[in-house]
């Protein structure tokens, strides 16, 4: 009885090299995305506050902050199976607040910016979509940790780390994602700081849009 080796001759291989190299840019597309960000708060970046406090002579400490800081960034997205996606953001965002020390009232408030950069990373789930032609709408929910880097601190101590939730829809118009969604972000408590230094607020509410591609 006679056996046959079966051999894959070299122009399959070179076939099936073609294949995968004509279907991987298009995988790739399909499954990995960037973009922008960008956004407002709708919470202050630090309470409002004044704290009395004695030492030969009495000293007030007024500090004052507001809703409204404008926030941007970029982000990268990579799709995963069952409607799932993991999204990675790098957001610069300024926290503003007004503070002043005075023997006595009313004190003048200078203003003070701290620098901060927000990185959450956010596992996503889309939910079916309505269709409205030309374009496609799909609910979308995001949660996960957040990390935060600071400069031009004036004697604050942001903390580091917290949790992001983040709701919203997605419009897609060919190959454009539009996403504006409402983010939620708790963060631990700052560390310890200079005596009458401000905490920042640990609650923040943010509407933010997302473009990507």
């Amino acid at each position: 009885m006679n056996c046959q080796s079966h051999m894959i001759r070299p122009s399959t291989h070179i076939l099936i090299a073609a294949i995968v190299a004509s279907a991987w840019p298009h995988s790739m597309a399909q499954t990995f995305s960037v973009g922008i960000v960008a956004g407002v708060s709708a919470t202050s970046g630090f309470p409002n506050q004044t704290i009395v406090y004695s030492t030969p002579t009495t000293l007030y400490s007024e500090y004052s902050s507001h809703a409204g800081d404008s926030l941007a960034g970029v982000m990268a997205e990579v799709r995963l199976p069952w409607s799932l996606s993991v999204e990675a953001d790098g957001i610069y965002r300024p926290l503003n607040f007004k503070a002043a020390t005075s023997s006595v009232q009313p004190v003048t408030s200078l203003g003070n910016t701290v620098l901060s950069w927000n990185f959450p990373v956010l596992l996503k789930r889309r939910f079916p979509s309505a269709a409205f032609s030309p374009l496609r709408i799909t609910p979308l929910l995001e949660v996960g940790p957040s990390f935060r880097a600071s400069a031009n601190r004036n004697d604050t101590a942001l903390s580091n780390y917290g949790a992001t939730g983040r709701a919203g829809v997605e419009i897609r118009a060919r190959r454009l994602r539009l996403a504006p969604t409402l983010r939620y972000t708790r963060w631990a408590p700052d560390r310890p700081a200079i005596a009458f230094i401000p905490r920042s607020n640990q609650s923040e509410v943010e509407s933010v849009v997302g473009f990507s591609f």
